[in-house]
């Protein structure tokens, strides 16, 4: 299906015909798989979840949210992808409950995204990335982009709308916000 095709069953979809989002998540699939196995890759939270599992948890979850507006393929993947990480951290949480907690796994977001620059627990980046998401709804996108669905900024661009060095700008403005966030938690 062409993106065309897959923009005006979203629009159908905002509209009321929330049936036609199945349409939308078959003919997407490929890539919802993809991004399933990668977020667990990444994650690693020590779980056995599928990315079947995953990406058809994360799916009728979204069903059931009747206030979310989708524009096109990749703000339906982003998503998806975004309710993914917040199911593999809540799964994580659970692990590392205070029975376990001598157990846990501290990975770096450097591992992560393998980005030297930024270096942040797993946990402490769905925290941090919540709190920017209420400071600057935009500069929280494009990390998701980034961060989460590894997308590089020439495509961050065209989702978007902006330029890639629009794009990039908010890429060093998000940065900077997680790094402000961070010292503000390490210093209380």
């Amino acid at each position: 299906m062409r993106n065309k095709d897959i923009t005006f069953l979203l629009q159908q979809a905002n509209l009321g015909d929330r049936d036609v989002l199945n349409d939308v998540y078959i003919s997407l699939y490929g890539e919802i798989k993809k991004i399933a196995q990668f977020q667990i890759n990444k994650l690693q939270t020590g779980e056995t979840i599928t990315p079947t599992v995953l990406a058809h948890e994360c799916y009728i979850k979204m069903l059931k949210q009747n206030s979310i507006k989708m524009k096109d393929s990749k703000h339906f993947l982003n998503c998806l992808s975004i309710s993914m990480r917040q199911l593999l951290v809540d799964i994580y949480r659970a692990k590392i409950s205070p029975k376990r907690k001598s157990n846990a796994i501290t990975q770096n977001m450097t591992d992560v995204i393998g980005d030297a620059d930024i270096d942040f627990k797993i946990l402490e980046l769905d925290h941090l990335l919540n709190k920017i998401e209420k400071i600057n709804s935009q500069c929280a996108e494009v990390l998701n982009f980034k961060l989460i669905l590894t997308m590089t900024f020439p495509e961050i661009a065209q989702v978007m709308n902006l330029s890639e060095r629009q794009i990039k700008r908010i890429w060093s403005q998000g940065k900077s916000l997680l790094m402000v966030l961070a010292e503000d938690k390490s210093s209380s």
